[in-house]
């Protein structure tokens, strides 16, 4: 009561109109309010000598500080803004204060003031949809995106159609035109802003079609991100609801059938905001070790974060000298938004990041014309550093979406003549081939095609690994060449090349024929009802015993790759530091001659001790060259190969596991598959998204809890799931579960089952989109 006595009421009004700046808006009036009675005086609203001392002090502090009548109110449990509508004061409480989300009833009204249609993107422009004379022209080298066109370039029908959208005019400095649109529709005029700077006078003009022509012709392609969506107006923060276009899939030369596509970069013509939108629909395609941020320091900041998660899953990041990697190159945005950047700087940042390159590609490829050199990524996969090699030894390129070769069981017979068909006295109960071989566990066999019509090239290209109805292989084994025959009854075999004494007992030691597999599909049956589906529409899946050192190898190179990609990997790695064993006839899609195949032994590890990571990259192996070199080294120090073999006796799948993941680039999932396909351990489970997706779906719907990362304890609680239930060789149990996911084998499964896999499938797919939405909300 002190200092109610000696502190004067506006002196009170000075101090508390200071600190009530720093109050929350409703903490305010109650401070206040016990600041007065703990004083013990009260404030006069209607007092004449205070009244212009308030309104300064309410002018200086709104809203943060209310009226006196707003204080009075709140001691009388009044709200402020009821308060000031009773008095017809004007409400300070309907203004949004910083950090308050709009409430839901001003949301639905703004909704229903405006009504947001939903547009639509155009189609990707490529010289292929774009110029029709017939002439020649170069592979798809670079991809710009946009984010979505904006209102003015959906009316013009033309991408980049807003007159002050800077990317045709930078494109016309770069490649020799001006922008027809270079004046202003309303003056007349010229853009000062463009006009004093451009390269090219009016000679130069050209109409839109005829710069769409011009810029395809050199090898770039145009399209955007969101293929549709909401918008009010045409600014990217605007953008709702959208989905993405098919790039990856333009990129890698699988929409419409897009063959031509080399694409090498990627670049993002609207800034930071447009890498936002591409970095949140393809991360899994950097995580996947297929893009990488472009070396400049615009790129690198856009894209830090992902590459950091591209780091961490695959323990370094990809780089542009990988081969059939992509660089994604983020430059300042084209859009007259983008202001930061004057056009001098736009100019020089697009010339640097996206023409310079493009046309450097496009220069290269036509003074190689002739000699049809082109450096495409199908190219580049196979190249191999230069030695000495038979001229008969060739090996044909390849294209990842169709053979380039085939090999026809009519060539092969004339092969080893003197070698019959010998049988391995197996049922198809016990093994298929055409199950075994081909569900991702080994990568050495060929299928052969025993059609000879035109239409026999595309049948064993189901999916990444062939299909199930293929009848004859072919691949290096050991230090053999072997022929493998599936037969309604019984599995062939017949040697090509090495050894024929001993053959059948090592084919029987590989496919692991002293393990009857038709005891554990009933075992297995009775304990998983899904299962018993599976198993009689998909018999004699067995687990192979690979070489340790071969399997090890293998998988260090499958890590976030598809299978022709490892493929040609391990075949540049077969033929560069293994030995030559034979030539095959073959059948070239290319031409109509015949060709001849080389094929070499898997390399051993003294073969390996010159070979350096710089080698390694040169034959396409990107940043799992390190991880050879570093695996090599630390097996040389362990004992070798007999180190591996040592581990086959081990009966604790985990103890395994633990000893292969000291191994460079071998993590869990690469461990297990090891230790299952080569190592004789049973328990050992592989996971990966599809494993994830049984145990989930089949299982235990929580198993995964709200990880969003595969971490040790989820990857152990998912492979625990599957040892009890089968408590028999879990990892093959698992494996059969894995093949009836494969594309190739849903023809063969019941129409329920894959029902209600693509179901599941949906479902997921639906509550990853609403989790999204409701993260986006909370934001």
């Amino acid at each position: 009561m002190i200092v109610g006595r000696i502190v004067s009421p506006s002196l009170f009004l000075l101090i508390s109109g200071s600190c009530f700046r720093f109050i929350s808006h409703r903490k305010l009036l109650w401070s206040a309010t016990a600041f007065q009675i703990s004083c013990g005086f009260a404030i006069r609203n209607r007092s004449s000598n205070m009244s212009s001392s308030l309104g300064r002090t309410r002018r200086r502090a709104s809203p943060y500080f209310p009226s006196p009548v707003a204080s009075s109110a709140a001691v009388s449990n009044i709200s402020a803004e009821t308060a000031q509508k009773e008095t017809g004061a004007k409400s300070n409480g309907k203004r949004k204060l910083k950090g308050q989300k709009p409430s839901a009833s001003t949301k639905k009204n703004k909704q229903a003031k405006v009504k947001v249609e939903r547009t639509k993107s155009f189609e990707p422009k490529w010289w292929g949809n774009v110029i029709n004379d017939g002439s020649e022209y170069p592979p798809v080298h670079t991809l710009i995106l946009g984010t979505h066109p904006s209102i003015t370039s959906l009316s013009k029908n033309e991408m980049y159609g807003h007159p002050l959208n800077a990317f045709w005019y930078l494109a016309g400095d770069a490649i020799g035109f001006r922008r027809s649109a270079s004046v202003s529709p309303k003056t007349g005029k010229p853009y000062v802003y463009y006009h004093d700077h451009l390269r090219y006078d009016d000679g130069h003009i050209l109409e839109y079609s005829q710069q769409l022509e011009r810029i395809v012709a050199k090898g770039f392609a145009m399209w955007d991100i969101v293929a549709e969506c909401e918008r009010e107006g045409s600014l990217d923060q605007n953008i709702l609801e959208e989905k993405p276009n098919q790039i990856r899939e333009f990129c890698e030369g699988t929409l419409n059938n897009i063959k031509e596509s080399a694409v090498k970069r990627i670049v993002i013509a609207n800034g930071t905001t447009g890498s936002k939108f591409f970095v949140k629909h393809f991360t899994e395609w950097f995580v996947d070790g297929r893009l990488c941020a472009a070396s400049d320091d615009m790129s690198q900041r856009a894209f830090k974060t992902v590459m950091n998660k591209q780091r961490k899953a695959n323990g370094d990041i990809a780089s542009k000298e990988d081969n059939g990697v992509i660089e994604v190159v983020c430059l300042p945005g084209v859009s007259p938004a983008a202001a930061k950047f004057t056009y001098l700087e736009k100019r020089a940042a697009w010339e640097a990041g996206c023409f310079g390159p493009g046309l450097k590609d496009f220069e290269k490829w036509q003074s190689n014309k002739q000699q049809s050199t082109f450096d495409t990524p199908e190219k580049q996969q196979i190249t191999t550093p230069k030695r000495e090699r038979s001229p008969a030894r060739k090996t044909p390129a390849s294209s990842p979406k169709e053979p380039a070769f085939r090999i026809l069981s009519s060539s092969i017979s004339k092969l080893a003549q003197e070698n019959e068909w010998i049988d391995l006295d197996v049922s198809p109960q016990e093994l298929r081939p055409s199950s075994t071989l081909t569900n991702g566990q080994c990568f050495n066999w060929m299928v052969v095609e025993t059609e000879e019509s035109p239409d026999a090239i595309n049948s064993p290209r189901q999916s990444a690994w062939g299909t199930h109805d293929a009848q004859e292989w072919i691949g290096p084994l050991g230090d053999r060449v072997l022929s493998i025959k599936e037969t309604p009854t019984t599995t062939l075999f017949r040697v090509l090349h090495g050894p024929t004494e001993g053959t059948k007992e090592y084919l029987q030691q590989y496919f692991r024929l002293e393990t009857p597999l038709t005891p554990l599909y009933e075992e297995w049956s009775k304990a998983d009802t899904r299962l018993k589906k599976i198993a009689a529409a998909i018999p004699g899946v067995r687990i192979l015993r690979q070489a340790p050192l071969e399997c090890m190898f293998s998988f260090i190179c499958s890590s976030n790759n598809n299978i022709p990609r490892i493929t040609k990997m391990l075949s540049s790695f077969r033929e560069t530091y293994g030995s030559f064993m034979m030539d095959i006839p073959i059948s070239s899609s290319a031409a109509n001659d015949d060709d001849s195949l080389s094929i070499f032994s898997f390399p051993t590890l003294d073969s390996l001790a010159n070979a350096s990571e710089g080698d390694l990259r040169a034959m396409g192996l990107g940043y799992r060259a390190k991880f050879i070199i570093g695996t090599r080294d630390l097996l040389q120090t362990s004992g070798g190969e007999e180190f591996l073999l040592n581990l086959r006796s081990n009966d604790d799948c985990q103890a395994v596991q633990d000893e292969l993941i000291k191994f460079s680039g071998i993590g869990r999932k690469v461990a297990d598959c090891v230790a299952l396909f080569s190592l004789d351990q049973d328990d050992s489970i592989p996971v990966d998204i599809h494993v994830q997706h049984i145990a989930s779906r089949d299982y235990d719907p929580t198993v995964l809890g709200q990880a969003k990362s595969l971490t040790p304890t989820i990857y152990k609680r998912v492979g625990d799931l599957f040892r009890s239930r089968f408590p028999n060789r879990a990892g093959w149990a698992h494996s059969l579960l894995f093949v009836a996911e494969l594309p190739s084998f849903r023809s063969v499964l019941p129409l329920d089952m894959v029902k209600e896999m693509d179901e599941w499938k949906k479902h997921e797919q639906e509550q990853k989109a609403k989790q999204k939405m409701e993260k986006k909300k909370e934001g």
